[in-house]
């Protein structure tokens, strides 16, 4: 497996190197509303997730939901571009956490009031961040990692998601 460096340098050398396709298989489970997400893993066996909702959305609440996977993958991604970005600045990153919050009415999932948005309404992530660098270098380093956090830049609408129905007979 290549270090950050090499796979760094690699794509500066050649735009192409850094093109990749990731699928996610998502399998519906027979209990509650449990669903088995099975993701490739290039060091090995492949991830899985249990991903579900808690008992009034009649869920078993064994897993995280939906909504919660993607507050976390808001914090995570954040994170995850901050440590490469904080390489490619040289900036040691002692302490960080990201608080993802989101606010929604789940009354718009269920179509109680189609005027209203049937997912969240407002993300504030909220990164608490300590690093051996002047205030000034770390606002640059997170306004970099704002501009090229790719869950940002998609739940920010960037990429059109175009779903495809196949029904089986």
């Amino acid at each position: 497996m290549p270090s950050f460096q090499e796979t760094y340098d690699a794509i500066k050398a050649d735009w192409n190197a850094g093109e990749k396709n990731f699928n996610i298989e998502c399998e519906m489970l027979p209990e509650g509303m449990q669903v088995k997400c099975t993701m490739g893993n290039p060091a090995g066996d492949p991830f899985e997730l249990i991903i579900d909702a808690p008992g009034g959305l009649d869920g078993s609440n064994i897993g995280p939901s939906p909504l919660l996977v993607i507050l976390s993958s808001i914090g995570a991604c954040i994170i995850a571009v901050t440590r490469f970005w904080a390489k490619i600045m040289d900036i040691k990153i002692e302490e960080m956490k990201v608080f993802s919050r989101g606010h929604i009415n789940l009354g718009a999932i269920f179509g109680i009031d189609d005027t209203k948005l049937a997912g969240y309404d407002k993300l504030e992530p909220v990164i608490r961040i300590k690093a051996d660098a002047p205030d000034e270098k770390i606002n640059e380093l997170m306004d970099k990692v704002f501009n090229h956090c790719p869950v940002i830049t998609n739940f920010g609408g960037a990429s059109p998601i175009k779903p495809k129905v196949q029904i089986r007979k």
